[in-house]
């Protein structure tokens, strides 16, 4: 009865000396028992089996590897203290969640529920497994001079006062079971007169050195093996590696002494039999010596990479790792990568051993809450906590466990956008949009609506107390089949080859069904609001991560520094070298910082230990990472990360360097090393070499045999044939071929000015917008263009209204309160006919109708002016070029018998008479301030209103009088100082004035605006001199003659664009105006990948020139596209 120490340096064989000692005695042993920790449980118990198989022992006789948490289970089994439910993590987690919000208003510091679970877990662990109870709190708080840490321990004595006493005769909780060990160890006789072998700890909690004590005053014999080179205390921490684990062994000789327990003779391994090679002999001896020795040859063992970036490093090691297995027949099993950073480099080592053919096991744990079936049950609870809010309601169906065809989602989603259904109007019939052509789609979609939404709704009228809930969650689990939704996924998976994610759904759904059952047992009649019920669940679910063992017997293994399952291992990869990963940034202090610790440890509570004694704990965990390879270590650092940050080597670089002085650092900084892997591997470096060639570059001589060899397999052949071309890839578009132009166009062109135009700012957003017809999805955004549509409907219907009651105009300009209740009238009528305005469904459109309506209130006043003080008379509004329209389409015959049909709409149109001659002026309401500009006219981007006032001055034999535009902007005046009623009038008539292009004529610019005889018109962009005449500078205008000029221009120019679309131009020239560019916000740029840099890419400029030039230019037929 007493305790041996088996102590020795990393790779001197201390594990290998016990188990060969078992493998000696375990015949003439009653019981033998391995005590590691559980991340080493799988190890240790692979290794006894294999000790055992070479020496053809029976192991299941009377050996056998255990955690301390398992013995205190058997041990209670045998007592009988194991008939109360054990607490897992994840339960404890949820009731801990469930006292910070419950005690929230008492907590000074914990009082953030959502951010303190694992604070409070942390430290309620660590007051336990360090014995300290609630009432030794208590007399600590009452005794205590410092005031925060005093508040601070008030608040963590309320929490674990209240998961004490629910705790209390319900439940085992994790760091109890060996308090409970150690009370009744003693009234059983599982390890009365066994060997115990106390392995692979690197120090112990106060509640494990309880343990220890008793098992050596129980058994025959406990051994604990220490990595460390002599029993004494470090003298200086900062030059003893071993420090920590002396520290251990000063603390089990003191419990020796105090219990007056026997210690026999210790066991010092001198030698490390571990290192095959000479360089790792060497580097042991050196990793933390202040004087190293360095080491004289070229290490032939130790190789060091310097990468670009974290994926170039994976990329690298995988094909190091090929090399070994095909040139030194290694198996994978001899392999192990760490790291510091599991979390970065996981992905990338799934990604890339994937295409490697490398088979791995990431010892990592997976957040539950990213699971496919967590979600699905999470999104029912955000559904109800957000109230039907459409982004819920559409993660809810994107699940995969919804019975709902994936077209069919996409059509409801696309309805939901466009029309913004979220919250109660999930509840009720969908009425947005229905015309004629949309009324049985709409119906479909209401059928749609009831079959996701009922269940729901019913669902809801279950919940009750967290056992109601719970059951009716899982009843409706059943009814919608999900347990064999999973089977199928799981089957299909299975069949796929993708066992580990199948694996996953398996355990995934256990996990879930285990909280549940474990809400309902704490919870049970508590009553709890759905969010908090969600909340206490997502807690639960991210405290059941799913932990994994490996699938296959040889794989490469990666794992994290701090929990790696490797033991000894041929080769290692250590990865991820850069400063602050090895050793890591000092970590949160946790909920006690080192003052606290200091303070509490002077009163005799001593706690985990400090950042400091963190600090010399990692260096040793390093120094054990760095002696754990037998035959061959690979070291590796990047030089920036995954986002091009500049990262600094670790000092451990510095120090391998100084270790070994002729060590050759490869890298892949300058060239990319390229190595003959597999085949597909190969050659994907093979076209990344073309592909070097093609920019000029140089490459070596065995890419061209590569080549050769790919051409000559007829399997590979084709593919590179195909990637070849994807080298050649550029983004100019070929033009379209004839056949398919006239699929798509016929012989007839039907089109209108504005898609012309379109074609004119960018050929090839044409071709996609009109061509192949592509379309955004539709959203619900209150755009210009929606309100302008309707402002132009009113201002239509409200000249109607003044027509059918008779109404002189000059009348509504002295009364500002009719012409309000006339367009309030117009309005409110219109949006009584039906639901075909989309922003009615916004949630704020009542506020919206109401800027509308002073909006055109405003804007009218302005209009009435501008007829009641002129000679012209609105002849038509809304007027359209169309087989139904007013006017007929307008055709234009071009050269080879095809044809051009226009159709279109003008807002308005107004007629003046005098002396024989009919004038005509086209206005257009725009939402937006725009002006007619001849340059934009010239380029072929500004065609509409003269096109529509070319048309009908031939229809109606009239002569041009201009095109204007009238904004429909609100007007705000902002104004320095305080300004009369009459200056903001106008400050108004200025800002509505309209713009355009009118007919340089004195006798029409008076019909435009009678008032006008000298100076700048009120109405139009005209001025007039003292003696009557037009002031050029600021008239915006052309003679009659230039007018034709325009017109014969305009017609040509239509007739060019349409034979470049007839032609299948599809030329990708984006027009740039002053750095305006349609770039900027067309829909399409994403597709055509734009880029002035990229080779072909070209712009299409519109000079500034001056109207005599452009009107020249127009006369001497030169084209406007440059």
């Amino acid at each position: 009865m007493g305790l041996r120490i088996v102590y020795g340096k990393s790779g001197s064989g201390k594990s290998e000396f016990c188990f060969s000692e078992i493998a000696n005695l375990i015949e003439e042993e009653k019981k033998i028992y391995i005590i590691t920790p559980e991340q080493f449980s799988f190890t240790a118990e692979k290794k006894l089996m294999d000790k055992m198989s070479k020496l053809q022992k029976n192991v299941a006789v009377n050996a056998e590897v255990i955690t301390l948490s398992r013995m205190a289970f058997r041990v209670l089994q045998e007592v009988g203290g194991s008939k109360r439910t054990k607490l897992t993590k994840c339960g404890k987690a949820m009731l801990i969640y469930h006292i910070l919000n419950s005690k929230k208003k008492e907590l000074k510091f914990l009082n953030k529920s959502d951010e303190n679970i694992n604070v409070s877990m942390s430290a309620i662990t660590e007051l336990k497994k360090h014995g300290v109870t609630t009432e030794k709190l208590q007399e600590e708080i009452e005794n205590l001079q410092d005031e925060y840490l005093k508040a601070k321990l008030k608040d963590m004595l309320i929490i674990y006062e209240n998961f004490e006493k629910k705790l209390y005769g319900n439940y085992i909780e994790e760091t109890d079971l060996l308090t409970m060990l150690v009370q009744n160890v003693e009234k059983t006789d599982i390890i009365k007169d066994s060997l115990i072998y106390v392995d692979e700890f690197s120090g112990f909690t106060h509640q494990e050195y309880e343990v220890l004590k008793e098992l050596i005053r129980i058994a025959k014999q406990v051994t604990i093996t220490i990595c460390a080179d002599d029993l004494n205390q470090s003298i200086n921490p900062n030059n003893d590696i071993f420090y920590s684990n002396k520290i251990t062994i000063s603390k089990i000789l003191n419990l020796l002494k105090e219990n007056d327990l026997k210690l026999e003779e210790s066991v010092y391994l001198k030698e490390t039999p571990r290192f095959k090679t000479n360089e790792l002999q060497h580097l042991e001896k050196n990793i933390y010596q202040n004087k190293i020795q360095k080491y004289e040859d070229e290490p032939k063992n130790i190789k060091l990479f310097l990468a670009q970036n974290p994926y170039s490093e994976i990329e690298n090691i995988a094909k190091e790792i090929i090399k070994l297995i095909r040139d030194e027949k290694v198996n994978y099993r001899d392999i192990s990568i760490i790291t510091k950073n599991i979390d970065t480099y996981s992905s990338l080592v799934k990604a890339i051993f994937a295409e490697y053919k490398i088979p791995v096991f990431i010892d990592e744990k997976k957040d539950l809450n990213q699971n496919r079936i967590v979600q699905y049950i999470l999104s029912i609870l955000e559904i109800y906590s957000s109230n039907y809010s459409k982004e819920s309601i559409f993660n809810y169906l994107k699940t995969g466990f919804v019975d709902i065809d994936f077209n069919d989602l996409f059509e409801l989603e696309n309805y939901c956008n466009k029309w913004g259904i979220k919250q109660k109007k999930w509840k009720n019939d969908f009425l947005y949009g229905i015309t004629d052509q949309t009324k049985e789609k709409i119906e479909y979609l209401n059928k749609l609506r009831k079959q996701i939404i009922e269940p729901l709704v019913d669902l809801k009228t279950k919940f009750g107390t967290v056992k109601e809930t719970t059951k009716a969650i899982y009843n409706f689990f059943k009814e919608q089949g999900i347990e064999q939704k999973i089977n199928d996924k799981i089957k299909k998976l299975e069949e796929k080859g993708m066992l580990e994610l199948a694996q996953e759904y398996k355990t995934s759904y256990q996990i879930i069904l285990d909280i549940f059952d474990e809400m309902v047992l704490i919870f049970g009649n508590d009553k709890i609001g759905i969010e908090q019920y969600r909340q206490i669940l997502k807690t639960g679910l991210k405290n059941s991560e799913l932990g994994k063992i490996p699938g296959t017997q040889d794989q490469v293994i990666i794992g994290d520094v701090d929990r790696s399952r490797t033991h000894k291992v041929n080769i290692i990869f250590i990865i991820g070298l850069n400063d602050g990963s090895f050793p890591s940034v000092n970590k949160a202090e946790g909920y006690f910082g080192d003052k606290d610790r200091q303070t509490l440890k002077n009163d005799g509570i001593e706690l985990a230990n400090g950042t400091l004694e963190n600090l010399y704990e990692e260096n040793f965990n390093i120094y054990k990472v760095f002696t754990t390879a037998e035959q061959k270590l690979y070291l590796s650092y990047v030089s920036t990360d995954s986002e091009g940050k500049a990262l600094r080597p670790s000092t451990m670089i510095y120090k391998i360097k100084k270790i070994f002085p002729k060590i050759q650092e490869e890298s892949d900084m300058i060239n990319k090393k390229y190595e003959i892997a597999s085949p597909i591997i190969t050659y994907q470096e093979l076209l990344e070499n073309i592909a070097k060639l093609k920019e000029k570059n140089e490459i070596d001589e065995i890419w061209y045999e590569v080549y050769q060899y790919y051409k000559r397999q007829s399997d590979w052949n084709d593919k590179l044939q195909k990637d070849l071309e994807a080298i050649n890839f550029t983004n100019i578009p070929k033009n379209v071929e004839k056949e398919k132009v006239e699929k798509l166009y016929g012989n007839t062109l039907k089109t209108s000015v504005s898609k012309l135009e379109t074609f004119s700012k960018c050929p090839f957003s044409y071709y996609l917008q009109y061509g192949l017809k592509l379309k955004e999805r539709e959203e619900l955004k209150v755009q210009n263009f929606d309100t302008g549509s309707f402002m132009h409907e009113v201002i239509d219907n409200f000249f109607e209204k003044v027509k059918q009651e008779q109404i002189k105009l000059p009348d509504l300009l002295e009364n500002q309160e009719k012409i309000q209740k006339l367009v309030d009238n117009v309005v409110e009528e219109k949006l009584e006919m039906g639901r075909k305005y989309n922003f009615v469904a916004t949630s704020k459109y009542k506020v919206l109708v109401k800027r509308l309506k002073r909006i055109v209130s405003k804007a009218l006043k302005f209009i009435i002016e501008g007829l009641v003080y002129s000679e012209f008379n609105i002849e038509g509004t809304e007027i359209e070029f169309g087989k139904n329209g007013k006017y007929p389409p307008i055709i234009i015959q071009l050269e080879d018998g095809r044809k051009i049909e226009i159709t279109g709409k003008i807002d308005r149109v107004d007629v003046a008479n005098s002396e024989n001659e009919k004038y005509l002026r086209i206005i257009d309401y725009k939402s937006s301030s725009k002006n007619i500009d001849l340059n934009e006219v010239y380029a072929g981007t500004q065609l509409q209103l003269l096109t529509y006032m070319d048309a009908v001055c031939k229809e109606k034999n009239c002569i041009p009088a201009g095109v204007l535009y009238f904004s429909l902007l609100e007007q705000i005046i902002t104004s320095d100082k305080k300004i009369s009623e009459e200056e903001i009038e106008e400050k108004l008539r200025k800002e509505f004035k309209m713009k355009g292009l009118i007919l340089e004529d004195v006798k029409v610019i008076q019909m435009h605006d009678k008032t006008l005889k000298t100076g700048t018109s009120k109405i139009i962009p005209a001025t007039l001199n003292k003696e009557g005449e037009i002031v050029e500078s600021k008239t915006n205008g052309i003679n009659i003659e230039e007018f034709k000029i325009l017109q014969n221009y305009i017609t040509r120019t239509i007739k060019e664009i349409a034979k470049e679309i007839l032609r299948g131009n599809i030329e990708l020239k984006p027009y740039n105006k002053k750095g305006q560019k349609p770039c900027e916000y067309c829909a399409y740029k994403a597709i055509c990948q734009f880029n002035p840099r990229l080779c072909g890419n070209k712009y299409n400029y519109i000079d500034k020139k001056t109207k005599d030039d452009i009107i020249n230019k127009m006369l001497t037929g030169q084209k406007g596209q440059s």
